[in-house]
């Protein structure tokens, strides 16, 4: 099967991406009259905690199974992290958390991992009695209800991803329930920003082989679009690593507004195809990575009423294939970079996910075909005499820092040729 563009880790703009109907009988974040488009979902953390007034000597409880990104914004603001231990379906450990830290906490940081909604009932009455303001984090679910609230509605406040669910190039939202007439004040942005903004849009499409018919077009606004990002690069516009990595915080940035490019599309993309479109992509990969060895589906089930982010899969053995994933530009994360200071809990699922639990891409804009392709490779690269193969090399090889490299290479040749060399 031939794949000749790389298999898009995030929504692309595509001509059938705008058709269909508009309103999905699934919630939508974006119809909540409270929310405010922000640049970013980390921008929204960081925005959510000056609204609350979180700063030095305050605490925060955040999960184990994490993203930098959640966690930057809390120490951005001077206050400590207190790690909090998961269950077995994602949930807060509320006994760890009344037994161990609940003494000065200022809020809790609450996530629906991997857009299916966390239950919150609990959570909420328990936030209530110790008073601990909940910032309920959205930015995997931009759709869905959790027992008899839509998602966004549990929290004080609540943060949710564009990004994640959109082709848009940046994108975040804050959702107030708590302060009424409270919102940040942001910047707007510049004029070479705004018309990159709708550049990336249509660039990020046709690099995946999407709106055919453009390809010419756009490869003949290349050069501008090269003046263009040299201009933003000269007005202070921050684009170094430390950024991309999840472990620092613009400051500027997370105080700009959205694109008016961004936003029109927020605004007027069809949302019912997002719903549809991810729900069988995950029910397909679901039932095609079920029943084999060496990995499942962490969640077989889809709730209803949700679109899902991401596809969790569990791994038993993820080391060295991980690595030739990410080497193949396959559509997989995993949030294996926890924050310095997250601690190994007694009986927590979080730390075990993080190491265990890869995130394959099943968003709107993946064909039937990506999909296929995707089973594929995993199953190759997760056969069992491949990995016994790859990881009885990784035991011989030292020194320790070059067994990540080793794994790399000896996994991509065996898998290439077919063969054990």
């Amino acid at each position: 099967m031939n794949i000749e563009h790389p298999i898009p880790r995030l929504p692309v703009l595509d001509w059938n991406a705008l058709s269909g109907t508009w309103l999905s009988p699934t919630p939508c974040i974006l119809a909540n009259q409270k929310t405010q488009f922000t640049h970013s979902g980390r921008a929204s953390i960081l925005l959510a905690l000056e609204m609350i007034g979180v700063g030095p000597g305050d605490k925060v409880l955040a999960p184990t199974y994490h993203c930098p990104t959640m966690i930057a914004p809390i120490i951005a603001r001077g206050a400590e992290v207190i790690f909090y231990p998961l269950d077995c379906h994602g949930s807060p450990r509320l006994d760890w958390i009344e037994k161990n830290e609940h003494q000065c906490i200022r809020a809790i940081l609450v996530t629906h991992f991997f857009g299916l909604p966390q239950p919150l009932a609990a959570v909420r009455q328990w936030c209530d009695q110790h008073g601990v303001l909940i910032i309920e984090d959205c930015a995997h679910a931009l759709f869905g209800v959790s027992g008899d609230r839509e998602l966004g509605s549990w929290g004080d406040l609540a943060i949710a991803s564009l990004t994640k669910f959109l082709p848009v190039p940046e994108g975040g939202c804050l959702i107030n329930n708590k302060f009424p007439g409270l919102m940040p004040m942001l910047d707007s942005p510049g004029p070479l920003r705004q018309i990159k903004s709708g550049f990336d849009i249509i660039h990020a499409g046709v690099n995946h082989g999407r709106l055919k018919g453009l390809g010419a077009l756009v490869r003949g606004f290349i050069k501008c679009y090269s003046i263009i990002k040299k201009d933003i690069s000269t007005d202070n516009f921050s684009s170094s690593p430390s950024l991309a990595d999840g472990f620092s915080i613009d400051n500027a940035q997370s105080h700009r507004a959205l694109t008016l490019a961004s936003r029109w599309t927020a605004r007027y993309i069809p949302r019912e195809r997002i719903v549809v479109r991810r729900r069988e992509n995950y029910i397909f990969l679901s039932k095609s990575l079920s029943g084999l060895s060496h990995f499942r589906p962490l969640i077989s089930n889809l709730p209803d009423h949700c679109a899902p982010y991401v596809f969790p899969l569990w791994v038993d053995h993820p080391d060295p294939g991980y690595l030739e994933l990410r080497r193949l530009d396959f559509p997989v994360s995993r949030w294996d970079r926890l924050w310095p200071s997250t601690p190994n809990i007694e009986e927590d699922a979080g730390i075990k996910w993080s190491d265990h639990v890869l995130q394959l891409a099943c968003h709107q804009d993946i064909t039937a075909d990506e999909l296929k392709k995707m089973v594929e490779t995993l199953k190759q690269i997760y056969e069992p005499r491949v990995i016994e193969f790859a990881t009885q090399r990784a035991r011989e090889t030292e020194p320790e820092e070059l067994r990540n490299i080793v794994r790399t290479e000896q996994l991509g040749a065996l898998i290439t040729h077919n063969k054990i060399i």
